[in-house]
């Protein structure tokens, strides 16, 4: 009895065991036993420390898939080529990236897959690949390194530009300098009352400019109305030469009438006057003569001898 209790007690550790291997088993899978998977390529140019066969791929944050292959790259050996392996179905596009990030306080590294818009085409491999490319970006401690890297670069080399300003020649000019701005400033002292007077000038200038300034506005208004006034006085002054220019041909006009028909009545009336002008003469030279011919009138004169 003893002998068949200990094989059953065996037994049972056995069925114990392996049903603990098969649940390790499906717990490190994470239950994927029987999962469709597609295979992409990323290619990462920084560091994958941390990164290992079997890390997790996630996408937003949801595991995915796995890494299941990390290697140089074939033809440039300062890239890491990784082989993922992601469930059947996920939304790879082209425009997903790929960037490493890590998880919490244990320094476990894995894939974040970001990307993939529901207008971008599906990510499929290139004629004559294998494996379809998922593009890469920095992670953030990819990106810090190289900050930190450029950071000490610049560093360097203000460093160096720092030693060759403070160099033995140039500590030399730097002491000239300061001598020359000591002298100038002890001279200055001495002129104080000059610059004063003419910080005070100044400052009248600026007052006046001021003032200058204030009454700019009312000047422009001004000159703006004279403006006006004299584009009205051109306007009214255009008319008017119209008009004068109007009366000009209506009085050539007249003119020419006037010649024409006036001027022969008033000669003709002129040469009648100056006949009754001669006439009167005459009555006046004969009434002085012989005041009484005013009463026998005029009678012909007496003929003379041989008449």
């Amino acid at each position: 009895m003893s002998g068949r209790a200990g094989y059953t007690m065996v037994g049972l550790f056995v069925v114990v065991l392996s049903i603990a291997l098969i649940g390790g088993v499906l717990w490190l899978s994470g239950g994927r036993i029987g999962q469709e998977y597609d295979e992409y390529v990323v290619y990462m140019q920084e560091s994958v420390s941390g990164l290992s066969r079997d890390s997790t791929v996630k996408y937003y944050g949801v595991d995915v898939g796995r890494v299941r292959e990390i290697a140089l790259g074939p033809t440039e050996q300062n890239r890491v080529r990784l082989l993922l392996q992601i469930d059947a179905g996920t939304p790879i596009r082209t425009d997903t990236v790929a960037t490493m990030e890590v998880q919490g306080l244990t320094g476990l590294a894995y894939i974040n897959l970001l990307g993939g818009l529901e207008d971008a085409p599906p990510l499929v491999a290139a004629p004559g690949e294998d494996y379809a490319v998922i593009r890469s970006r920095p992670s953030i401690w990819g990106r810090l390194d190289r900050s930190l890297g450029e950071l000490v670069d610049n560093l360097i080399e203000a460093s160096r530009r720092l030693k060759a300003l403070l160099s033995d020649e140039n500590q030399a000019h730097i002491a000239s300098t300061l001598q020359k701005l000591d002298d100038f400033s002890h001279a200055l002292a001495g002129r104080a009352d000059t610059l004063g007077a003419i910080v005070d000038d100044a400052a009248d200038t600026l007052n006046a400019t001021r003032a200058a300034a204030v009454q700019l506005p009312g000047l422009i208004a001004q000159f703006e109305n004279t403006a006006a006034e004299m584009e009205v006085m051109a306007a009214e002054l255009g008319n008017a030469g119209i008009a004068v220019r109007r009366a000009a041909d209506n009085g050539e006009k007249q003119l020419q009438r006037f010649g024409g028909e006036t001027i022969p009545e008033i000669n003709a009336l002129v040469r009648e006057l100056r006949m009754g002008a001669s006439n009167l003469r005459r009555f006046s030279e004969t009434l002085q003569r012989d005041p009484a011919v005013l009463l026998r009138g005029t009678s012909p004169g007496r003929p003379g001898p041989g008449e």
